[in-house]
């Protein structure tokens, strides 16, 4: 392969005439393609669901608890009269609030307020005697003055299994009114003029009543919140970040015209990939574009080591004939990662493993046929990063046997404590200010999936219409009608967990299913990963050495993540694949070299060491970045970046050099 490459450069060197014309056909091509592709922030498309799946969420967000805006007034007087304010000054604004409705709504996730110290002791209380007991307590609360704001309460709950305590909220200097967006649950451009709109009006009735807190909360207002929170991080963070990057690659390389080469490689590469994306799709969520630009940190590799390389030989043939194999090997497998995303049931999934593998072909190809036409025959200057050439008074043998052993301590932390490494609550990756949190949990009436089940199972292995016939006994007795105690009998009969509006169960329960593809992925990488390693080192042996890095790797990562509490989640496990991809190639690069070395004597690896830190460095500052971010879900993706990449790199240029000594000294005792 390496042979008929470097022909086609010999051919194209002679023919450039030939090499400039159909570049730029292929240019206008794939400009004219990409330039009909559209856009959409359908968070759905992340999540494998299915037609009917689809259907059910845009029923849930089309109901009113999706669309309504809640108004919080808090504060110890003049609530009642902040709330005419408001009423007079927002049209339909509902000030009124049907108790019964309240109470029913309530009532309705009985199972969710007991405590698990009732459930404990469930059976005790369904006995003849303790419902006895309880009726007539329930008797003599409601023969007390002013206790008929009670009677529903006895109705739904007569054996006092959740105290009345439970039902109250916690803050009881509050009040609330509710407005209905008209614009639906998803079009966050409207509801943010609206959501301003509302808080300008309730900002004035607020200079009237200053001993008063009013604000909005809902789930409009944390939709807009979460849209405008993702794009103040995402340009503050990006901004920086290319600052840094622009000065990094400036530093690095003096003469200006190499920054313009990686720059053209790059961009080849991502239009390639929309290109290819629109050929396959007339529309593509914007989020896999933003999560997209992640994979520069991995295709700018390709032209860093063609660039840095050059500094060591003598003329750009040269150059291509030392770096082609790491070269193309290192785009094969990555490749093949990303690859296996296209198989998954969710739309973006798909969408980025298709744009992903687009785009690194297309700069590959660019790096290889038109790349070395326009690089200079002098040698690249470039400034070493100094970092990473100090000498530790560790030797890398000393370092690799360290980490090996650690590898091992962290294998053993993993299997005897086990932990949960993926949390599929979407509400996790939402931005909510504290104060919308305590609001949403007080209004929505939380209830705990766990809490359910318990209740579900008790009431599968006990007979629910014994307990129901003890009641209309104990209760006729106590003077109560038979049927007084109905809501708590339909409670108990259908005693699986209880259908709310909530589209939070159904949303999570797709993420968890991500999760599970996510696991197949791992497998599939792996599997493609080594696959393309050993038919490209033809021997078992040097494949192993460059995907044992990888393995390693992700036993620190898993191990540090649980220590630290921390949990891969629909957004940042996307990162698997992107860590993996870089992690490939780094590790071919350093066999490569190790190969190199060991048949010509001649030092290679630091070259191939100083494009591996700069590549690294470029990820790690474009994405790792984000652990600025205010969002949860920005946050976790530069966290887990910071984490990987530093272990991914640690590994490459530990690991292989060892396990490469190890085989010598095996073959050649």
């Amino acid at each position: 392969m390496r042979d008929k490459l470097l022909h086609s450069y010999d051919w194209l060197q002679a023919h450039k005439p030939w090499l400039w014309g159909v570049l730029s056909v292929i240019l206008l091509s794939l400009i004219v393609i990409a330039a009909t592709l559209r856009y959409n922030e359908d968070i759905m498309d992340f999540l494998p669901a299915t037609d009917e799946e689809r259907a059910a969420f845009e029923r849930m967000q089309s109901q009113q608890s999706a669309v309504q805006l809640v108004l919080v007034i808090e504060g110890d007087s003049l609530r009642d009269e902040a709330l005419e304010v408001c009423a007079e000054r927002i049209e339909d604004l509902q000030t009124d609030i049907d108790i019964q409705e309240q109470l029913e709504n309530l009532y309705a996730h009985l199972p969710s307020l007991i405590p698990d110290s009732v459930y404990d002791r469930f059976d005790s209380l369904f006995t003849p005697e303790a419902i006895r007991v309880a009726l007539l307590r329930d008797k003599t609360i409601l023969a007390t003055p002013g206790a008929s704001m009670l009677s529903y309460a006895i109705q739904a709950d007569p054996l006092g299994l959740v105290p009345i305590a439970n039902y109250q909220s916690p803050i009881t200097n509050k009040s609330y009114a509710f407005y209905e967006s008209p614009y639906g649950a998803t079009e966050t451009k409207r509801n943010a003029a609206l959501v301003d709109s509302l808080t300008t009006v309730t900002g004035e009735v607020a200079q009237q009543f200053p001993n008063l807190h009013l604000r909005w909360t809902g789930a409009p207002v944390i939709a807009v919140g979460n849209a405008r929170r993702i794009k103040t991080d995402t340009v503050l963070c990006i901004s920086l970040s290319l600052v840094l990057i622009v000065l990094l690659l400036a530093y690095a390389f003096p003469r200006r015209r190499d920054l313009w080469l990686i720059l053209l490689a790059v961009s080849f590469g991502w239009l390639t990939g929309m290109a290819v994306l629109r050929l396959v799709t007339p529309a593509v969520s914007a989020i896999v574009l933003g999560i997209g630009s992640v994979l520069i940190g991995i295709a700018v590799n390709y032209p860093l080591h063609l660039l840095v390389h050059q500094r060591y030989t003598t003329s750009v043939r040269q150059t291509l004939d030392e770096v082609l194999t790491p070269l193309v090997v290192g785009n094969i497998t990555t490749v093949g990662a990303f690859m296996a995303l296209i198989p998954l049931q969710a739309t973006a999934m798909r969408h980025l493993g298709i744009f992903a593998s687009a785009m690194l072909v297309g700069t590959i190809l660019f790096c290889v046929f038109v790349l070395p036409h326009l690089m200079s025959a002098e040698p690249t200057p470039i400034r070493e990063l100094k970092l990473f050439n100090h000498q530790s008074p560790i030797s890398n043998h000393q370092l690799g046997i360290v980490i090996l052993g650690i590898t091992i301590l962290f294998g053993l932390y993993l299997w005897l404590v086990p932990g949960e490494r993926f949390d599929a609550n979407m509400s996790h990756i939402n931005y909510m200010t504290p104060e919308q949190r305590a609001d949403m949990e007080t209004i929505t009436n939380h209830h705990s999936p766990i809490t359910n089940d318990k209740w579900s199972a008790y009431w599968s292995t006990h007979d629910p219409e014994t307990v129901i016939q003890i009641i209309r006994t104990e209760a006729q007795a106590a003077g109560f009608r038979p049927e007084a105690f109905e809501p708590f009998y339909a409670q108990i009969t259908n005693y699986q967990s209880p259908m709310t509006n909530d589209q939070s169960p159904l949303v999570n329960d797709l993420a968890f299913r991500l999760s599970e593809d996510f696991d197949y992925i791992g497998i599939c990488c792996s599997i493609i990963v080594f696959v393309f390693l050993w038919l490209s080192f033809r021997s078992i042996w040097l494949a192993l050495i460059a995907f044992i890095p990888m393995a390693l790797s992700w036993v620190w990562i898993l191990a540090i993540m649980q220590f630290f509490g921390l949990q891969f989640n629909i957004v940042n496990i996307i990162l698997a694949t992107f860590i993996f991809g870089q992690g490939d190639d780094y590790t071919i690069f350093i066999v490569e070299g190790l190969i190199y070395e060991h048949r010509t004597g001649k030092p290679m690896l630091p070259q191939y060491k100083q494009s591996i830190f700069l590549s690294a460095l470029i990820m790690l500052i474009g994405i790792g970045i984000l652990v600025l971010a205010v969002h949860p879900a920005m946050h976790s993706l530069g966290v887990i970046t910071l984490i990987g990449m530093t272990i991914v790199l640690l590994m490459a240029v530990t690991i292989p050099p060892l396990l490469f000594r190890l085989l010598l000294k095996f073959k050649n005792p």
